[in-house]
């Protein structure tokens, strides 16, 4: 599989992030998902499932931050999951809960808790780890699944997985 998002300079692009603009914040995070390009879905895919992580937090926060998770995106040989599908809803998924659901932010407002909660590195530039998942089922998993469910419901269904590194300014 291939994974693309647009970027410049290296970066994803700042209407994403920390410096979107205030029509794409909601609840004080960026909230406008990016798009994502995935080619070359393998033949026998059923669904895709998208995680976004930043491990660069752990020295910040302590912990790895969750900022999207998606699962049962209908699989074809292109996906293109488009611009702020996360809170359009324009393309099929089930949405988990990002890192502001958990008790350290205890966030309650399900469009923060269970979509696309920009990057906002900080210290530094940040890389996030954007990785795709060709299923070769649907999981079993409702809106406001944890990162952990994910992970035990794909065991053994993961036909191919992808990542791509997204570095975003601080």
């Amino acid at each position: 599989m291939q994974i693309s998002v647009p970027m410049e300079n290296g970066l994803l692009l700042d209407k994403y992030g920390k410096y979107a603009p205030k029509t794409a914040i909601y609840n004080d995070n960026p909230a406008v998902s990016f798009p994502i390009t995935i080619q070359d879905v393998p033949e026998k895919a059923k669904t895709i499932a998208l995680t976004l992580v930043d491990f660069d937090s752990v020295p910040v926060c302590g912990f790895a931050w969750i900022h999207w998770t998606a699962v049962n995106i209908p699989a074809d040989s292109t996906i293109v999951i488009p611009e702020d599908a996360s809170q359009k809803g324009s393309i099929a998924m089930v949405q988990g809960n990002n890192s502001t659901a958990g008790p350290l932010v205890g966030q309650t407002d399900p469009l923060t808790t269970r979509h696309y909660v920009g990057p906002t590195p900080p210290d530094k530039t940040h890389e996030y780890w954007l990785t795709i998942y060709a299923l070769d089922t649907e999981l079993n998993l409702s809106e406001g699944f944890w990162l952990n469910e994910f992970y035990h419901a794909a065991k053994g269904h993961i036909l191919e997985k992808q990542r791509l590194t997204i570095p975003s300014r601080a």
